[in-house]
């Protein structure tokens, strides 16, 4: 078994790829800890510009918990993202169909406040773009419940991959 098989492949997707997919993105590997280097996080956004970086506001939310997302330069999904990735958690229920149309595994997208069953469906990611403060730090706090939710996911699947 190779080095590529062992690692497991995280898609993080929203609209522009400045707020949302990257804190998620960034928050994931924060909090991988050791394990970080197991596993590839990236993050696109459905209409994304290319090369465009994080959103201020975005940079010092998740500066504040020891998260850096000063290097993220935006991209746009695409299917070799997409075809790539083990897992791909999206933001809304648009980026789900999105994703499908370039050739994502519907058993491997998911909407993040969904997943894994049951969820939080009630506690949606919300787009902060243009809006206030306020809006950043909800959608971190947010994004950051939502992914150490998904963490019990990724542990394990980190032990099988290694068995």
């Amino acid at each position: 078994m190779s080095a590529s098989d062992l690692t497991f492949r995280v898609l993080f997707v929203c609209t522009g790829n400045t707020c949302r997919s990257p804190m998620a993105a960034a928050f994931l590997r924060h909090a991988l800890g050791a394990d970080a280097s197991r596993v590839t996080v990236e993050s696109a956004g459905t209409a994304a510009w290319e090369g465009q970086p994080a959103t201020q506001p975005s940079i010092e939310v998740a500066g504040r918990d020891g998260v850096d997302l000063s290097g993220h330069r935006s991209q746009r999904v695409t299917p070799a993202l997409v075809r790539a990735a083990d897992l791909i958690l999206v933001m809304e229920h648009g980026h789900v169909a999105a994703v499908r149309t370039l050739g994502g595994d519907p058993g491997r997208t998911h909407v993040l406040s969904e997943w894994p069953p049951p969820g939080e469906p009630d506690l949606p990611i919300s787009d902060p773009f243009g809006a206030s403060r306020e809006a950043y730090e909800e959608c971190w706090r947010r994004i950051a419940h939502h992914v150490e939710r998904v963490m019990p996911f990724l542990q394990e699947e980190l032990r099988a991959r290694s068995v």
